[in-house]
């Protein structure tokens, strides 16, 4: 009796640990996705959409554990396919090109790599996986700040932007933003981030200046994409031809130079 009881505990004790290493919840989206993957780490599903001469790409991202996102750097700039299949990536995308331009707190895998003053907008994921965004930053104190975000645990920092989502609502672009153009009639490629929960993410690439295929996308209209997949948060990052989804070995976004750009970062999962 007592080995037929201990034959049981450890069953059921096996069917707890599957169980919760698979018990992802839904993806952001309907319908079915066309590319997925899944491990006891990672869950990402990923669905091509048109609409409106508009083709974009939604990345439905869930970690069990935030040491599973991940960023890579290259100081000498190389393609987001080099750097995914060097660092073992599933999905990735490009991030803020940080090496191209000298502004911003820049942390990375929570190492500290610049400090500089910006009027970019700086997206934070913190020791839990969370994101917030910082939006004003005139008479920011940046080499303290970026102690003080290491100090706190800080895994990374991307300086770009604008915020396009915060508390589950569209923001209005302040006039004070002059990193990229916010007008409404301005359509690009474009590659952001946001939040539904905890760590789990969602990832938006739009094509663009590809007539016949896709135009690209306003931030105002990037903004509907996010709410319409349910985020509380979300940025931009950098777009036009850094703009890129890879997954598994394959480049799934057109890019609109017709080739990948090297750019100096990606995020990875």
């Amino acid at each position: 009796m007592k080995r037929t009881i201990q034959i049981i505990l450890i069953t059921m004790a096996l069917l707890t640990v599957y169980t919760t290493a698979f018990a992802w919840e839904a993806p952001c989206f309907e319908g079915t996705a066309n590319w997925q993957y899944q491990d006891d780490t990672v869950s990402v599903q990923i669905q091509k959409c048109s609409e409106n001469g508009v083709t974009w790409f939604v990345a439905d991202v869930q970690i069990s554990d935030v040491a599973g996102f991940h960023t890579e750097t290259d100081p000498s700039l190389a393609p987001v396919s080099e750097m995914a299949t060097r660092a073992g990536a599933v999905l990735a995308i490009n991030g803020d090109d940080y090496g191209v331009h000298k502004y911003g707190v820049i942390i990375r895998n929570g190492e500290l790599l610049r400090t500089h003053d910006t009027t970019r907008n700086m997206l934070i994921v913190d020791a839990n996986g969370d994101m917030s965004i910082r939006t004003d930053r005139k008479n920011e104190k940046y080499k303290e700040l970026g102690q003080q975000l290491v100090d706190a645990g800080v895994l990374h920092t991307f300086e770009f932007g604008p915020e396009l989502v915060r508390d589950g609502a569209a923001v209005t672009f302040s006039p004070d933003f002059d990193v990229i153009s916010t007008k409404e009639s301005r359509v690009e490629p474009r590659t952001a981030i946001g939040q539904i929960g905890t760590l789990h993410y969602v990832i938006i690439v739009v094509d663009g200046r590809q007539e016949g295929y896709s135009a690209g996308i306003s931030l105002q209209g990037l903004q509907q994409l996010f709410l319409r997949y349910g985020v509380h948060i979300a940025m931009n990052l950098d777009g036009g031809g850094s703009t890129e989804m890879w997954f598994q070995g394959e480049i799934l976004s057109s890019p609109s130079g017709g080739h990948e750009r090297s750019v100096s970062d990606i995020l990875w999962f």
